[in-house]
């Protein structure tokens, strides 16, 4: 057994392990999270219609790239079927990292059937593919979905530029399309009591509306920041919750 492989058998299939994991020590190794497409790669329709995020797993190669295939479905009837192999080294994801043996990669999720997942696997392509939560994959290699309105992205960063239209997005003061509000860009940062905020975290999700709050240390709660909204009015997705390492 490869070292760690314990360890990543205990956080694989928790979100919010992992995020605790991160704040046990400053280790230089821990992971950080990335982006492989820009905004103008990603297709407006692959963030149409976004219910959630599918987090895939497997071990890497020499290369450094993910190794393993996932089984494609296709919907028949009330069943699925098997149809093809999805290489994961071939798929497109937005975002990512790395961290010992393994490859993390993340995609849009638009509908979910039992444990049948219908996810983005390119999103340059809008190109969309069938995969199972039981993977029938190699043991290293796992499938999990995280809806947006989950608690364990709560701790988590966010991505609030990214996707949204020429970089912008609101910060409301209530989780409401009529609270007040103000523009947010890397121009016009959020500030809480007119101080830059350094740190952006995920506290909580009402409705279309995502809280915000900052990261003082790791012994206060997050004090809020505000609302930010996680869909735009053709409902495509806003914002991107990502790994923060909390060290």
């Amino acid at each position: 057994m490869r070292p760690l492989h314990l360890l990543h058998q205990m956080f694989l299939s928790s979100l919010s392990a992992l995020v605790l994991l991160t704040a046990s020590s400053a280790r230089a190794d821990l992971p950080h999270e990335r982006f492989f497409l820009s905004r103008e790669e990603i297709s407006e329709e692959a963030l149409r219609g976004v219910i959630g995020i599918a987090i895939i797993h497997t071990m890497t190669g020499p290369d450094y790239q993910p190794t393993a295939s996932l089984p494609r479905f296709a919907p028949r009837g009330d069943d699925f079927v098997t149809e093809t192999a999805l290489p994961l080294k071939q798929l497109r994801a937005i975002s990512g990292w790395d961290w010992d043996y393994f490859a993390f990669r993340k995609f849009p999720v638009i509908e979910k059937r039992g444990e049948y997942l219908h996810i983005v696997i390119d999103a340059h392509t809008n190109e969309r593919a069938w995969v199972s939560l039981n993977t029938q994959a190699p043991q290293e290699t796992g499938v999990q979905f995280v809806p947006l309105d989950s608690p364990e992205w709560e701790w988590n960063g966010i991505e609030l530029y990214l996707l949204a239209s020429q970089g912008q997005t609101r910060l409301y003061n209530a989780p409401r399309p009529e609270a007040i509000s103000h523009p947010l860009s890397p121009l016009k940062p959020p500030r809480r009591n007119g101080a830059l905020i350094g740190d952006l975290r995920i506290m909580k999700t009402r409705g279309k509306f995502m809280q915000i709050g900052e990261l003082l240390s790791l012994d206060e709660p997050l004090a809020p920041v505000g609302w930010v909204p996680i869909t735009d009015e053709q409902g495509r997705l806003l914002v991107w919750p990502v790994l923060a390492p909390m060290c």
